[in-house]
């Protein structure tokens, strides 16, 4: 039994880039901020996303793209940051 041919670095170039793309321009994410690198068949993500169910998301959208590779996701989950200040009074500024 043979196993499959492992992409040369051109086609992991490609690969990595069109999974990219897929993070960014997929409706559920819109993630740029997901980084990927290709090791054979071996995907690992890192990066940072807001919530645990993006980390998980992006693992998904990932597998869809690239199907038969092991995914690592190492990705960290940092929370929103609060909203800024609206009004004077918020920033408890006198008039």
């Amino acid at each position: 039994m043979t196993s499959p041919a492992s992409p040369d670095a051109g086609d992991l170039g490609a690969l990595t880039e069109q999974t990219r793309r897929a993070l960014a321009d997929d409706p559920r994410l819109g993630q740029l901020d997901v980084s990927i690198t290709l090791r054979g068949q071996r995907a690992l993500l890192t990066g940072h996303v807001v919530t645990e169910d993006r980390r998980r998301l992006v693992a998904d959208v990932v597998a869809e793209h690239l199907p038969g590779y092991d995914i690592d996701n190492a990705t960290t989950t940092i929370e929103h940051l609060p909203e800024p200040p609206a009004t004077a009074e918020e920033l408890g500024v006198d008039r």
